[in-house]
C-alpha cells in the first residue's frame, strides 16, 4: 500500500474522501478547492483558462431547465430530485480524479526511479526519462 504525507507535516497521511464518504454534490461543495488555486495549477501546467463566456452560458442554461422542471415543494424532495438529475455527473467527476490520482502516482514513481538513476547513472536512464514524460503528458490529458 503506497500512502501519502501532507504537505505541512509528516506525520499526516491522507486518506482519500471518496474512500469515506458517498459522493454527493455536497461532499463535492465540502472539499472544492479555492477557484483561484485550481487557476495556479492550471496556469503552471500551461493549460489555457476557461473561457468565462462559455461557463456563463452554460449555468443560464442549466438554470433554464431546472427552472421548466416541475420540483416537489418539500425542500428535502426538490433537493433529492436536483441530486439525482446531478448524480452522473458526479459519478463521472469522482471516476475521472480517480483516475487521475493514479496517472499522477505513477508519473511520481517514474520521477523517482529516474531521479535514482541519475545519481547512480547507467545505462537504463534514457528509457526512464522517456517513461517519465510520457506518463507526465498523459496526466496533462485527463
Amino acid at each position: 500500500m503506497r500512502y501519502e504525507t501532507m504537505s505541512l507535516g509528516s506525520n499526516v497521511i491522507r486518506f482519500p474522501v471518496e474512500l469515506r464518504a458517498k459522493p454527493s454534490i455536497d461532499l463535492l461543495s465540502e472539499v472544492a478547492p479555492d477557484s483561484r488555486e485550481v487557476e495556479l495549477i492550471a496556469e503552471a501546467f500551461g493549460f489555457e483558462p476557461p473561457d468565462p463566456d462559455g461557463r456563463g452560458k452554460a449555468d443560464r442554461a442549466m438554470a433554464e431547465t431546472i427552472s421548466r422542471m416541475d420540483l416537489p415543494a418539500d425542500p428535502k424532495e426538490r433537493r433529492a430530485a436536483l441530486n439525482a438529475m446531478l448524480k452522473p455527473l458526479v459519478d463521472r467527476a469522482v471516476a475521472a480524479c480517480g483516475e487521475a490520482r493514479q496517472v499522477a502516482l505513477r508519473s511520481d514513481e517514474a520521477g523517482e526511479k529516474l531521479a535514482s538513476a541519475q545519481i547512480e547513472g547507467g545505462y537504463w536512464l534514457a528509457p526512464l526519462e522517456d517513461a517519465g514524460r510520457v506518463r507526465a503528458a498523459s496526466a496533462h490529458r485527463i
